[in-house]
């Protein structure tokens, strides 16, 4: 049994827990991070779903996402621009997606988001600031009255005992929860519980969204692979009722594999393969085409894994259907041109780090749910709920997410998929703190939302900020030998922190991190002084302070009334109109910090 003692243990290494890590490692503290699986990276790596899922995500390459976020695309891009010679066509895109895929502006193969992730890691780890540790789970924990003391973790052969200053969860299911015994909530919430329109009619822990199990192929041209037929193969292909699916595709109207499809609608399908493409042949010189299979009719619905006895059966199933519906593809499914079957779709094992081309991991649509002091609910964020450009404001906020309510059927069927639409939404920090510990957070998408909410919390972007935030917060602690700030100068000067690390927490869509007044912007509007506009998203941070008028004196209106010496900059700035509104709000920044930022 091994003891090791550092600044913050990280018991969980998804994506949002190697956000957390590079945030910590950032600020110069020691991490102890573990993992059940042998790759870091959650989503991206280990579940084989580097397609990030940006489609309905207001970003762009600097604005909505933090500057390590930006980082992680970068790296990702230049490794494929290192590695293989780019055609025309890849060479012509500014900001490389090396799959072409519908929903995302970044795809990349399981293994190379691993590796960059890895690379990033690699100075942190040679130093030993960083101690990565696989192959582990939690298993038990100390504590004394709100203070985790340790959590240890285990494998079948040997435990580790982590000692720390500060705990984080950057698991995919809430893992520390239970030993930690502090509350969560698991499946369906109840319409009376809080009222939301799409929730269940009666709670129900084993009701939780289905996962499924993700593989990565290749298309290689006039070669066969089929693979042995997978036990079971006609009773999964009847019950699921395989079809060629992308977005908007039915059973009775499917997509093509390579073409795109136009419905008795006339709305326009993309191709199967287009669908989650991780690498486009059209992109490069000599290379195959490759793809992640993942599509809603294969989601293993005949019971959750979590909390289940018979889990190591339920997982055996679920990778058991991906691999049936792999075969039929390969067998079965309508060819474009007329025929049946891919036998040119290779399953990728040097991708997956499996033997078969399936993922090491399940992709985990929705986890336990932590009860923390603040739960997030559909009404904060739906366009049918919020009139509002942005979804309801978050005064604590520590970063920003953007995508529908996309929930998938429950395991136990009780209910049906849901799609609505979002607004671009904050992550709170009370969301990720549970009342019963002063030094433990969440580090992955597993924060104090409802089922419904957790609908749109639960995507790559979203879980990468709330990581990020948790390691900045851990930091912070223990820097300011504080408990996490929930509301006052504490909070403000944690949010500031946040800030001048360029991670965002108030939605404009025209400021990036980059901007001189990115820092002034967020500022402003987070503590309510000078709020964005409610029907658009825009900053207009180039147009002069006399197109802002009347938000300028709205704003000025407020500092009087809350004792706050403004005449003779109002004075000025009306002035001098032709100031631009970033540099105004610049200077007021610079005023407030000389005089004393008002409690707000």
């Amino acid at each position: 049994m091994a003891i090791y003692r550092t600044d913050v243990a990280i018991i969980g290494g998804s994506f949002g827990g190697v956000a957390a890590a590079i945030a910590l490692l950032e600020r110069g503290h020691s991490v102890v991070l573990t993992e059940e699986f042998p790759w870091i990276g959650g989503q991206v790596t280990s579940q084989a779903l580097c397609v990030l899922d940006d489609l309905d995500h207001p970003s762009g390459e600097t604005v909505g996402i933090s500057r390590r976020y930006a980082e992680f695309r970068n790296r990702t891009r230049q490794w494929y621009r290192s590695h293989h010679q780019l055609s025309s066509a890849g060479l012509a895109q500014i900001h490389l997606c090396a799959g072409n895929a519908r929903c995302s502006h970044l795809t990349a193969e399981p293994n190379i988001a691993y590796r960059c992730l890895m690379d990033w890691l690699q100075p942190y780890l040679e130093s030993g600031q960083l101690i990565l540790i696989t192959g582990i789970i939690p298993t038990a924990a100390s504590r004394e009255g709100k203070e985790v003391r340790s959590i240890t973790c285990s494998s079948k052969d040997d435990s580790h005992i982590l000692e720390a200053k500060f705990f984080l969860d950057g698991s995919d299911c809430g893992d520390t929860y239970p030993i930690l015994q502090i509350p969560y909530r698991l499946g369906s919430d109840s319409k009376a519980q809080f009222g939301e329109p799409h929730a269940a009619l009666n709670a129900d822990s084993t009701a939780v969204q289905c996962f499924i199990y993700c593989a990565h192929v290749e298309f290689v041209p006039n070669e066969n692979h089929t693979i042995a037929k997978p036990a079971r193969y006609e009773y999964f292909r009847d019950k699921w009722k395989f079809f060629l699916q992308s977005p908007g595709s039915t059973r009775d109207e499917p997509g093509y594999m390579f073409k795109p499809r136009i419905l008795s609608n006339g709305a326009r399908i993309v191709p199967f393969w287009s669908y989650r493409c991780t690498v486009d042949a059209a992109n490069f010189v000599n290379v195959t085409s490759r793809a992640t299979i993942n599509v809603a009719c294969i989601d293993y619905n005949e019971a959750a894994f979590l909390e289940n006895p018979d889990r190591s059966r339920v997982l055996a199933e679920a990778r058991n259907l991906t691999l049936a519906y792999l075969y039929w593809l390969q067998t079965e499914a309508p060819r474009d041109e007329g025929g049946s079957g891919y036998p040119e779709i290779r399953p990728m094992p040097e991708s997956t780090g499996t033997t078969d081309g399936i993922a090491q991991a399940p992709y985990v649509r929705e986890g336990r749910r932590l009860v923390a002091h603040r739960t997030v609910l559909e009404q904060d964020l739906s366009v049918a709920v919020v009139p509002t450009a942005r979804a309801v404001n978050f005064p604590d906020a520590v970063g920003l997410g953007g995508y529908a309510i996309d929930i998938h059927a429950r395991a136990d069927m009780s209910g049906t998929s849901i799609w609505e639409p979002a607004r671009p939404y904050q992550i709170p920090l009370s969301a990720m703190l549970s009342p019963e510990l002063e030094n433990f957070a969440v580090a992955g998408k597993c924060i104090g939302v409802s089922q419904v909410a957790n609908g749109a919390y639960r995507m790559h972007p979203s879980e990468w900020a709330i990581g990020e935030a948790a390691g900045e917060l851990a930091a912070f602690c223990l820097a300011t030998a504080q408990s996490p700030p929930l509301g006052g100068p504490h909070l403000l000067a944690f949010q500031r922190r946040l800030i001048e690390k360029q991670i965002p927490m108030y939605w404009f869509e025209d400021i990036p991190f980059t901007h001189p007044g990115f820092l002034a912007a967020q500022l402003l509007a987070l503590t309510g002084l000078w709020p964005g506009e409610a029907d658009h998203l825009r900053y207009d941070p180039e147009r002069s302070i006399a197109r802002h008028r009347h938000a300028f004196l709205k704003t000025m209106e407020r500092l009087e009334a809350l004792g706050i010496p403004i005449n003779r900059f109002r004075e000025a700035c009306l002035n001098g109109h032709n100031a631009r509104k970033y540099d105004v709000a610049h200077r007021l920044v610079c005023l407030l910090d000389e005089v004393g930022w008002p409690a707000v």
